[in-house]
């Protein structure tokens, strides 16, 4: 019999609880269509068979959401699982030992440019179980309508559009649990504010926390903490060296040319 070549690379926590949810509904003796029936009885929601399907295939980490449902209906140890999914979320995120974010999320207070923006939002995200969209569209959902559509979503979180002040506000309560009108929210919102001024060529201050923790333009001032001197500093340094070729020729193209004499070999006159 072939071997699988990704399960070359899969991490053995993801494989362990891929393992244990399958082992579950073995013994419960329940099929995914049946586990879609009695989601709505034991979850107070009607959840698609084929996410169960998906959840213990093992060649990807499940929403925590998801695993919670699996064991619900086929009446696991909520705690075991809990602890099986975190060591698979920990295994998944460095599974070659390094870590799979590209780039390092930044802090609201410290973020100026749409890229920073989408980095901290999937960070966000993926701190906080890793939800599906499905499932931000349906807690983002107010009289059936969803203030988190997954086709804005999608396109947002694949880098494909820069999102609304009010999706990314909305976006930040329901997967983070950063509420509304709280100092939290308000960096948030000065992010946006400052990656949209970005994207728009408007000049934008640079940022960093003062020692009360709140954001403030820097004006000479010196922070008195050294950690947040030198992460402000790594953070220009950083943004200095995104700075593409094509951009440095634009500004080379954009400056104003000294003007040329009428006569560049004549003598000028008395």
């Amino acid at each position: 019999m072939g071997r699988d070549i990704n399960a070359l690379a899969t991490p053995k926590s993801l494989t362990e609880l891929a393992q244990w949810l399958r082992s579950l509904r073995q013994r419960s003796g329940l099929s995914y269509r049946q586990m879609e029936r009695l989601s709505r009885l034991r979850t107070n929601r009607e959840v698609p068979y084929l996410r169960f399907y998906r959840a213990d295939r093992g060649n990807r980490l499940p929403a925590w959401q998801a695993v919670q449902d699996y064991v619900r209906i086929c009446g696991g140890d909520i705690r075991r699982a809990e602890r099986l999914w975190k060591n698979a979320e920990a295994a998944t995120a460095s599974a070659d030992g390094r870590s799979r974010r590209h780039r390092p999320a930044l802090p609201p207070q410290f973020i100026s440019e749409p890229l920073e923006l989408l980095d901290a939002m999937r960070a966000l995200r993926f701190d906080h179980g890793n939800k599906t969209l499905r499932e931000l569209e349906l807690a983002a959902s107010d009289d059936g309508v969803s203030h988190l559509p997954r086709s804005s979503l999608s396109a947002v979180l694949g880098g494909k559009r820069m999102p609304s002040k009010p999706l990314l506000l909305t976006y930040i309560r329901v997967c983070g649990g950063v509420q509304p009108d709280t100092r939290a929210a308000e960096m948030w919102e000065r992010a946006w504010e400052r990656a949209d001024a970005y994207r728009r060529g408007h000049p934008t201050p640079v940022v960093q926390p003062d020692t009360a923790g709140q954001d403030s333009t820097m004006s000479g001032a010196k922070p008195d903490a050294t950690g947040l001197r030198s992460r402000a500093s790594a953070v220009r340094r950083t943004r200095a060296a995104r700075r593409s070729g094509w951009r440095r020729l634009a500004v080379r193209f954009l400056l104003p040319l000294p003007p040329t004499p009428l006569h560049a070999g004549a003598p000028p006159g008395p």
